[in-house]
């Protein structure tokens, strides 16, 4: 067998062996996704698993064709000097054009270094503005799978910056402050009990965490509601709207509030301020 054909058998062996492996990589991570955490730091393996696989998954169809395309290259391109010149500008043409494809793989490389996100975290990015869980991140691209179903493909070189939920969700914090302690309640469960739950809806519905009397007949009653990033209007506008209407004016002594807080963040943040 010549040289030529060698050297084509083993590009056409490469391209094989790719799609068989890309295939096995795609069964594994189909078996990561369907696997459910029980604690966080099972969780964060997972997800760091995922992000491993996928990158390697998305960098073997690369580097496959790349070496299949030296390798025909090298079998077809007689060494001579004008077929040197003609290669010379084919390169430079390629060069050109694959200028975008590099810009998004050193992106995407230096967000795998400093950790900005990872497969099952829930992102929004910009300057494109879109947000959805990380489907898929390869060292190109980052594909994100909104709650509605759209999935959103996102060349790493286009994001500037992106905006990370560590916990996957948003614990709403609810205050009522009331002179009827059990009609608060009753409200409050009472929105529990006809809010939608689950289908990218309330993670946890609204529930009574505490009781506290304040003196003279006045009670602070608070809640706790857990929603999807994105859904955030389920705790500050639903929520909101179905307390005032099931208490009177007479008990509720101001407005109900609704705010949600990271008391990591707001410990390290307490740490850094001096009052005086």
């Amino acid at each position: 067998m010549s040289g030529r054909y060698e050297r084509l058998l083993w590009a056409l062996v490469a391209l094989v062996a790719a799609v068989v492996v890309s295939r096995g990589l795609a069964l594994i991570l189909a078996r990561l996704a369907e696997r459910k955490a029980q604690e966080q730091q099972e969780l964060a393996r997972l997800r760091r698993g995922e992000t491993a696989a996928t990158l390697f998954a998305s960098a073997v169809p690369y580097v496959a064709l790349i070496g299949a395309t030296i390798a025909v290259g090298s079998a077809f391109l007689p060494s001579t000097a004008a077929a040197l010149g003609g290669s010379a500008l084919v390169v430079l043409l390629v060069g050109f054009g694959a200028q975008r494809f590099l810009m998004d793989v050193i992106a995407g490389t230096l967000i795998l270094f400093e950790r900005w996100y990872a497969v099952g975290d829930f992102v929004r990015v910009h300057p494109a503005n879109v947000a959805g869980v990380v489907e898929r991140f390869s060292l190109r691209t980052t594909v994100l799978s909104s709650l509605n179903g759209d999935r959103q493909f996102v060349p790493n070189s286009q994001i500037i910056t992106a905006t990370r939920s560590p916990a996957g969700y948003r614990r709403y914090s609810i205050e009522i402050l009331t002179s009827e302690r059990r009609s608060a309640r009753e409200a409050i469960e009472g929105v529990g009990k006809r809010a939608p739950v689950g289908e990218a809806r309330f993670l946890r519905a609204p529930h009574v965490v505490e009781e506290r009397e304040l003196g003279d007949g006045l009670w602070l009653v608070r809640g706790n509601a857990d929603v999807p990033p994105t859904l955030e209007w389920l705790a500050e506008s639903l929520v909101v709207a179905a307390l005032k209407a099931q208490l009177d004016d007479g008990s509720l002594l101001a407005e109900p509030i609704v705010y949600t807080l990271d008391e990591a963040a707001l410990s390290r943040y307490e740490r850094r301020v001096l009052l005086r």
